[in-house]
This record gives structure tokens, C-alpha cells and sequence, in this order.
């Protein structure tokens, strides 16, 4: 954790905060910070600070702000769809989207995928605290906005989208390094990920008669969270 992650309302009016929480137990123990030490701050949806300790005991540490941090950090301001993953490939979904800055995430539970993923408490509450493990290790303080569409069908989501929509898939005609040949604005169009079983017959058919492009990120199968990690590796670096 390089950076402790602050909601807005955690805040009193002196811009003072109170953490007794597991980001004391952070700042106290692995930081090892004593009173009038700095800590970085990110702020969810505001900025990087710098927090001064006014205080620090066994059980608490109070901190208030005391410099704002000029920002360093350029988000990979995206929209990713998912096939409804596993719980643990989940957690490194919203662990990735809060490091790079991903602007959206929407997961939908195709006819290949095991709809009783949806009771996991990964997708019930604990994926804000995934998201905010991203934010801590990076220094991002953009939160995605997150679509659960269980009762929605994902092809016609996909339909509604307004830009590009982008199949990635290991079997894609086009090589994702000519996106700009291919005229994909990375910020506008929206990335699908599939199934790690693979899409079935009828969703190429649908693929082609909505004229999505499908891009391949390499001709190996990838687990979902490698390949999501992939592209935003792809875009980081471009």
C-alpha cells in the first residue's frame, strides 16, 4: 500500500480524519510513522494530498491535510464489458481497474457463465474495497463506474452502446497494435471481454451482423484477468 485510500464523507469540516481501521494498523506498523510524519493520501474522486499526523496511538491515527500533491498519474479512462467472471478473477478486475483508472466496468452473465456468481460478496459489496487496493498501490483517485446488469441482456447492452464496440478475442482478424488504423478512440468505444470457455457460434453471428470488430490480443488463450491486464498494458505504453 503506497498510498491511503480517503472517502470524501470520512473528512470532518477541518479536513481531519480519524482511521482506526486496518489503514492505522498500515500506517503504524508498516509505515511505522509517528506523530508530525506526512502520509500520502489519495483522496477517491478529488486528488493526491499529503496528511499530516497530529496523532497517533495504539488504536488511532488522526491526520489532517496539509499539501496538495500536484498530479502525476495519467488514468487509462476506458469502458470494459465482462462475461460474469469468477469471484477471484473478479477481485483482480477491480484491483486493475482501480490502479489504472478505467472509467467503466459492466458485468453481465452470458448463457456460458454460472449465474450463481451473482451471490458472491465480491459483487455484493466488497468490490468497492477491491477498487480501492488499485487506488492504494498507484496513486489513481478516479473510481470507476461499476454496472451489475443481472437481469439485463448483455446483447443488447451491447446494441445500445453508442461508439465502437471491441470483441476481443485470440481468434480476431485485426491485431489490436493498428488501433489507430482500425479508428478505435480508446475513450469512447467499449471492450468485451468473453467466457474464458470462448464465445459460442451464434455470438460470431451476432458479432458480424452488429459489425463489431473483433480484435485479437495475441493468438494464446488468456485468462480473463491476463487479458484484461494485457490491454491495459497495450494502452499504458501507447
Amino acid at each position: 500500500m503506497n498510498w491511503i485510500v480517503l472517502r470524501k464523507e470520512e473528512l470532518d469540516p477541518t479536513k481531519t480524519v480519524r482511521f482506526s481501521d486496518h489503514r492505522h494498523h498500515h500506517i503504524k506498523t508498516i509505515l511505522k510513522k509517528k506523530q508530525g510524519d506526512s502520509v500520502q493520501v489519495v483522496l477517491a474522486e478529488e486528488g493526491n494530498y499529503l496528511f499530516k499526523i497530529l496523532q497517533i496511538t495504539e488504536t488511532e491515527t488522526i491526520a489532517t491535510e496539509e499539501v496538495t500533491l500536484e498530479k502525476t498519474f495519467d488514468p487509462i479512462s476506458i469502458h470494459c464489458f465482462f462475461s460474469l467472471p469468477r469471484p477471484q478473477t473478479a477481485k483482480k478486475i477491480f484491483h486493475l481497474a482501480g490502479a489504472y483508472g478505467v472509467k467503466s466496468l459492466s458485468f453481465f452473465a452470458t448463457e456460458t457463465k454460472n449465474k450463481e456468481y451473482w451471490t458472491s460478496p465480491i459483487f455484493n459489496k466488497e468490490w468497492k474495497e477491491w477498487i480501492d487496493t488499485g487506488l492504494s498501490q498507484t496513486g489513481n483517485y478516479l473510481l470507476p463506474d461499476v454496472h451489475f446488469g443481472r437481469y439485463e441482456n448483455w446483447k443488447e447492452y451491447l446494441k445500445s452502446w453508442k461508439a465502437n464496440v471491441i470483441v476481443l478475442d485470440r481468434m480476431g482478424i485485426n491485431d489490436f497494435k493498428n488501433q489507430n488504423e482500425l479508428n478505435i478512440k480508446p475513450k469512447d468505444d467499449l471492450f468485451v471481454f468473453g467466457s474464458e470457455s470462448g464465445w459460442k457460434e451464434n455470438d460470431y453471428h451476432h458479432f458480424r451482423e452488429n459489425k463489431y470488430l473483433t480484435i485479437s490480443l495475441g493468438k494464446i488463450n488468456l485468462r480473463t484477468e491476463f487479458a484484461f491486464a494485457s490491454l491495459l498494458y497495450d494502452l499504458f505504453k501507447s
